[in-house]
């Protein structure tokens, strides 16, 4: 089994060192582990409210850290990745920047829209002002942006706008649940089971069952992430979410090294 979704300290939001991340994999027995911890976005010229990502300083540490755990490891494959924040207007910047490191894998997410942090929890007061239809338009517009941009190998948490279980009625989702599969699918792209989810108020992994189903049709990719900010996390809610892909009909997880993508069983 694998984890692809491992952040580090730097991110200011995760604990424990990455060495601690790869014992509890092998306690939990599984064979490959991606760690990817959020990419500076100080190199995009962004300073959000909160410090949520590695400083540009930090990033050739990190680097180093993660490819001399993987050298040093002989029985779990570690993978060197990082979550990227896909920002409007900045697409050949990112595409310059990230051309320049040996990553395993990209991970696109959505986190900000505009100067707001949406899945921070100092920052749901607009979800009560705002017009939860327009909440949820700009997000999946920009997801879709992100899709199509041609920067990330793997879409993460595609969902992640449900987090503070915000929700609009499955009628008005559905429509965003077929364009995002299609989408996935017409741009190459594998997309995460986030088993974070569960942990969050929605109590419910990103995606959910309807996009899973949709995605399995379209014959999109998939792969795991537990998203851990702790190592206790790792391979979080795992059995749920192999027996949920198997319920669906997912029989293999994609995995990536230097930036091509191949496949495991799902077992």
């Amino acid at each position: 089994m694998v984890d692809y979704h491992l952040h580090t300290p730097l991110c200011h939001h995760a604990l424990g060192s990455p060495s601690e991340y790869l014992e509890i994999a092998r306690q939990k027995g599984l064979c490959e582990i991606g760690f990817a911890d959020h990419y500076p976005l100080g190199l995009l010229g962004i300073k959000p409210q909160s410090e949520v990502s590695m400083s540009p300083d930090e990033l050739a540490g990190y680097i180093r850290e993660i490819r001399a755990l993987g050298a040093n490891e002989k029985e779990i494959k570690v993978k060197l990745g990082v979550e990227v924040d896909y920002v409007p207007g900045k697409k050949k910047k990112l595409a310059q920047l990230l051309a320049r490191d040996p990553f395993d894998f990209v991970i696109g997410s959505i986190h900000f829209m505009e100067d707001w942090d949406f899945t921070h929890p100092l920052y749901t007061s607009r979800y009560e002002t705002d017009s939860l239809l327009e909440i949820y338009r700009c997000y999946f517009n920009l997801l879709w942006q992100a899709c199509a941009s041609g920067l990330f190998d793997i879409i993460g948490h595609v969902d992640v706008i449900k987090k503070f279980d915000y929700r609009l009625p499955e009628s008005v989702m559905e429509s965003y649940w077929r364009q995002t599969a299609r989408v996935l699918k017409e741009n190459g792209l594998c997309f995460e089971l986030n088993t974070s989810g569960k942990a969050a108020p929605v109590c419910e992994f990103y995606p959910g069952r309807r996009l899973l189903e949709l995605c399995f049709q379209e014959g999109v990719p998939v792969t795991l992430g537990s998203d851990a900010h702790g190592p206790e996390q790792v391979g979080r809610y795992f059995d749920d979410a192999i027996r949920l892909l198997k319920e669906i009909g997912y029989r293999e997880l994609a995995v990536f090294s230097k930036r091509q993508r191949s496949f495991l069983p799902l077992e």
